[in-house]
């Protein structure tokens, strides 16, 4: 009891606190930019053998533009940041359109056309389907670099809307599906899972905008700790776009599911199947909550018959209606354990889970 108060005791401290930064503001941090100094070429890389002065310009190893700038050698910082910016922006730069529609895709198929999202060079991987991915990049470009237009295309293609079934025949010639002959099963991320259940739940705050919410203490004890709290409320119960990133204050059932560390990059996220995500699928403080929400909106929604409440549940996690044997064997385990036992059974399907 005590340890209960003594939580929403540091919850609430945590609000008012990000609360008096907003009122009474705090620093602001800017760039003021100085002329940049002269770059020498440096004989055999010795900093102190100075030898021609350099102006600004690109990597000569993309085709089809000019890597110079034109600039003088004590060209301003603004004037050479427009130029990398309008090299990097040009129409005859294939580079920066074939990456854009590559993560893309590989956003929505789990892996893109080329697997390196991170390297189009010689090193990453080699592309599946070379017309496709070039014919995208145009598109990108034609239509003004429209992202909702690529995002459409994709969804609305024939290769996305494929079924998941497995094809022996086509598994013996392409087992890794690089070929694309089947929809690859995609489990949800980590902040998408985590939002997904606020919303089954009911308990999504759909807020956009303004300052994120924290689910976190810092106290000092000679430096600086972080210590990770499950904050109840409204307030907390945004999406996890909004939740306040902090390197040393990590997130435990958003690690669990692999989201990455925001310390470091990460152009390809892990997907792993552990024990963990098990345990916290059946422990976690927060999907235990969004398992009791989620009980009581079917009571609401529902009524108080039981089949009811089962075909709303499945409607709502599942975006499906239930079959007759569904209703009553979900009917029979709620009898026996109660209703937020078997939110919580659903919240652990695989058809929950995954994206198929």
């Amino acid at each position: 009891e005590q340890r209960a108060r003594r939580n929403a005791i540091v919850v609430e401290l945590s609000r008012l606190q990000s609360e008096q930064r907003l009122w009474h503001g705090g620093p602001v941090y800017a760039v003021k930019p100085s002329p940049p100094e002269p770059t020498h070429l440096l004989d055999r890389g010795n900093p102190a053998q100075k030898k021609d002065v350099l102006t600004a310009g690109a990597i000569q190893s993309v085709a089809g533009l000019s890597p110079e700038f034109d600039l003088p050698a004590d060209a301003s910082d603004a004037a050479r940041r427009i130029k990398l910016a309008e090299w990097i922006t040009d129409r005859k730069n294939p580079l920066t359109a074939r990456v854009l529609v590559n993560r893309l895709w590989h956003y929505h198929f789990g892996v893109g056309i080329v697997d390196t999202p991170n390297d189009f060079g010689f090193n990453g991987g080699r592309p599946t389907h070379v017309e496709l991915l070039d014919w995208m990049a145009s598109e990108l470009v034609e239509r003004g670099w429209s992202l909702k237009h690529i995002h459409r295309l994709i969804v609305m293609s024939a290769t996305y809307r494929q079924t998941s079934r497995h094809v022996a025949a086509a598994a013996q010639v392409d087992a890794g599906n690089r070929l694309l002959w089947r929809k690859n099963p995609v489990r949800l991320e980590a902040e998408t899972l985590r939002d997904t259940m606020l919303a089954v739940a009911g308990e999504l705050n759909p807020t956009m905008g303004g300052p994120g919410y924290q689910d976190f203490r810092t106290f000092n004890f000679n430096s600086q700790f972080y210590e990770m709290l499950d904050p109840e409320g409204s307030a907390f119960n945004r999406r996890t776009v909004y939740r306040t990133w902090v390197r040393s204050g990590r997130n435990e059932f958003l690690d669990v599911f692999d989201c990455p560390d925001p310390s470091t990059t990460a152009p390809k996220r892990a997907v792993t199947t552990t024990p963990l995500q098990a345990l916290s699928l059946l422990n976690n403080s927060f999907l235990l909550r969004m398992s009791d929400r989620f009980a009581e909106r079917l009571a609401r929604e529902a009524g108080t018959e039981l089949p009811r409440q089962i075909a709303r549940a499945y409607e709502l996690a599942f975006g499906r209606a239930a079959s007759d044997d569904e209703i009553a064997r979900a009917a029979q385990f709620a009898s026996d354990h109660g209703l937020p036992a078997l939110c919580r059974v659903l919240f652990n399907a695989n058809e929950f889970l995954y994206v198929e």
